[in-house]
């Protein structure tokens, strides 16, 4: 159970459109499906190193802290503040940068530009305080954050795949639209992260 609510969870991160999905639609577009599967693994791979630091960093913690509500409540913050933006703010630069050429700068290209963003290392401290909290600090925890790596990893392939039909949509009206539906979204799944924690406190 915990593994498959994960992997919904890591297919629920489509809402997530910013630097990587660009970086994976130009690499994918410009040098071809096995450049963008080597993007979306280096992706992957970051988000491996980032829930791994922050595992490292947070787990020990919270395994001492009785009532992890207040756990719940800055992930909802995280979610509202990111969902706001979107909806205040629903513009992104879709011109970007050309990535190194091969199949190393595509990898390279998707582990840098997904792991300095720090939004990154807010969702997922957010997702190991949610699924601590839910499944305890144990193996439950760990088949969900590898169900939601899966999850990801699954949702950046299918994007390589789309990648030329997704191209179609990629303007900046049908953006600004986007942006604030997923926005509303982010800010919806922070309204459920606060009633999940009232409810369990």
């Amino acid at each position: 159970m915990a593994f498959l609510e994960g992997y919904l969870w890591g297919l629920a991160m489509i809402v997530f459109v910013g630097p990587v999905f660009f970086t994976l639609l130009q690499n994918t577009l410009q040098k071809g499906r096995t450049a963008g599967l080597m993007v979306a693994l280096g992706i992957i791979v970051s988000d491996l190193v980032a829930v791994a630091l922050c595992v490292a960093g947070t787990v020990a913690f919270l395994q001492r802290v009785e009532n992890t509500t207040y756990v719940s409540v800055v992930g909802a913050a995280i979610l509202f503040a990111i969902g706001g933006r979107y909806i205040v703010s629903p513009s992104y630069n879709t011109e970007g940068k050309p990535s190194a050429g091969g199949l190393t700068g595509a990898f390279a290209s998707g582990f840098l530009v997904n792991f300095v963003n720090p939004f990154v290392f807010g969702v997922w401290l957010t997702v190991i305080g949610y699924a601590g909290h839910k499944y305890g600090y144990n193996d439950g925890m760990y088949q969900y954050l590898l169900g939601c790596l899966l999850g990801i990893f699954t949702l950046d392939s299918l994007k390589v795949l789309l990648a030329h039909r997704i191209k179609a949509f990629i303007q900046p009206q049908n953006l600004t639209v986007a942006y604030r539906i997923i926005g509303v979204v982010m800010v919806g799944f922070g309204i459920r992260l606060v009633v999940y924690a009232a409810c369990s406190g």
